[in-house]
């Protein structure tokens, strides 16, 4: 039997009480005992009746609310750790929901390895007008049909070989945090996600970037898949959040790989380009092989 302690689950949301709604649901498809992994979320300040949904679920999962006013994800994700006091967080949003042994995945990755973060395997499901088609998106989700890998996602799977390893000296770039696992104890020597970062934005790469510094090793848990039920963004444009969050990012870090890293993101430096400089930067090693791709952020 895996003690229950050694993985928990944090989830942040904000006013997405439909998608956390199925998000949850996936979470009792975990095969025993993972359905019974302690779940904490994270209410950003919503105005959705988010409690009601923790509660719907309260005798099939082992669940806690937490309520914060609005102070942005990397608040809300460092305070539901702040609950755990040892083993392994795993991180998903709100409106990604996991497969049947997306936790077994993220837990196995940490087995006999040095500290490290796990990334999880996403795919993203589009439905038209989700909360009218809920059948439509369950049937789906249970037939795993219908989804695909979005394209930043494909092309940094491939900084990882066949075993889910790497040496690229770029890998930070695949740290996502709708689905990743770490260690607490390395999350409190990070000092958590920089709740500077207040709207969308790169908290979850500057957190990878932070612990690559310190000598982190990342791997691809391909079996921890969760999938991201698609939605449209208002507001400001992706390129506008891209350029904002890349400010504060490379402001706290002055390094040509993080400069380099805005034209990687607005599909004008490849990731083969990305994996040189971060290389150059280092002065030491080979590079890793790396697919020569560029992306075009659209969804994120």
């Amino acid at each position: 039997m895996i003690p229950l302690r050694e993985i928990s689950v944090v989830i942040p949301v904000y006013n997405q009480a439909y998608p956390l709604s199925l998000t949850l649901y996936g979470f009792t498809r975990q095969p025993p005992p993972f359905d019974r992994c302690r779940i904490i979320v994270v209410d950003d300040g919503s105005s959705e009746p988010i409690e009601a949904v923790v509660e719907a679920y309260r005798d099939r999962l082992n669940i806690a609310y937490v309520r914060l006013p609005r102070k942005g994800r990397a608040a809300a994700r460092n305070e539901g750790v702040r609950r755990l006091d040892e083993g392994i967080v795993v991180f998903c949003d709100a409106d990604r929901i996991p497969r049947p042994g997306f936790l077994q995945a993220h837990y196995e990755a940490h087995f006999g390895a040095e500290t490290r973060m796990a990334v999880g395997h996403v795919r993203e499901l589009y439905v038209s007008e989700p909360e009218q088609n809920r059948e439509l998106v369950l049937e789906r989700i249970r037939g795993e049909s219908h989804d695909r890998v979005p394209q930043f996602c494909r092309l940094v799977y491939g900084l990882f070989d066949a075993d889910g390893g790497t040496s690229a000296a770029a890998a930070w770039v695949s740290t996502l945090s709708g689905n990743l696992s770490v260690p607490v104890e390395l999350f409190q020597r990070l000092e958590g996600f920089d709740e500077h970062f207040h709207e969308w934005g790169f908290e979850h790469m500057e957190f990878g970037y932070r612990a690559h510094l310190q000598g982190c090793r990342f791997r691809y848990a391909r079996q921890a898949v969760n999938v991201h039920l698609a939605h449209p963004r208002s507001g400001a444009s992706y390129e506008a959040l891209i350029r904002q969050s890349h400010a504060y990012f490379y402001q706290k870090h002055p390094r040509p790989v993080v400069r380099e890293f805005l034209g990687f993101m607005l599909g004008h430096t490849s990731l083969r380009q990305l994996e040189q400089t971060a290389l150059a930067c280092e002065e030491t090693g080979s590079a890793a092989s790396v697919p020569d791709g560029f992306v075009r952020i659209t969804n994120f």
